[in-house]
């Protein structure tokens, strides 16, 4: 089984090299960036950042949507305060990425007529089709335009707009584009 290899290897190969590090993360933690990405396989947000334990904290979920404050989706609500109340993250990035599912979905709601939990999550973010110019939007567009809408959403947290104001926090917008290794980053 590749997951009991992978377990085996970090125990006795891994582990022993960075095992000082791990004894610094005992202490607590205090990572600089809240990372907020889409729960697809393909996307790894240690990997493409090149970052190790206790560097990231991390929101993963179809779409990588952030539902707005208030809207009982306590999961993403409760780690956002987290990081930016408690952490004191300096960055918060929010990541889409190219032949995303969840955005695909949202394109093409009746495709998912038949899945009604993932509709009702994708259409968190309908206000994505209002903003697209074309009658046939390119899933790139849509992608594009669903992390601008997430990085309105956590600006309507309190303690995000304050921290922006302050220049205490920061928020980016990348788009990784998977098969050629590249990160767009937005307006």
């Amino acid at each position: 089984m590749r997951l009991a290899t992978g377990i085996e290897k970090f125990k006795t190969e891994l582990f022993p090299a960075m095992e000082g590090k791990f004894k610094e993360l005992e202490k607590g933690q205090a990572p600089e960036t809240l990372f907020i990405t889409c729960s697809d396989s393909r996307i790894d947000p240690s990997l493409i950042t090149q970052t190790h334990p206790g560097e990231l904290f991390v929101i993963r979920n179809a779409g990588n949507i952030v539902p707005k404050p208030g809207t009982g989706e306590l999961s993403v609500e409760a780690t956002i305060l987290y990081a930016v109340e408690v952490l004191k993250v300096k960055r918060v990035v929010i990541c889409g990425h190219s032949h995303c599912g969840a955005i695909t979905g949202l394109l093409n709601l009746d495709s998912l007529d038949a899945m009604p939990v993932i509709k009702a999550w994708v259409v968190k973010s309908a206000e994505v089709l209002e903003r697209l110019d074309s009658e046939e939007p390119t899933l790139i567009d849509g992608i594009k335009e669903n992390v601008r809408l997430q990085i309105e959403h956590l600006l309507e947290y309190t303690c995000v707009a304050e921290a922006v104001a302050s220049k205490e926090l920061e928020i980016e917008g990348w788009v990784y584009h998977f098969e050629k290794g590249q990160i767009e980053l937005l307006d």
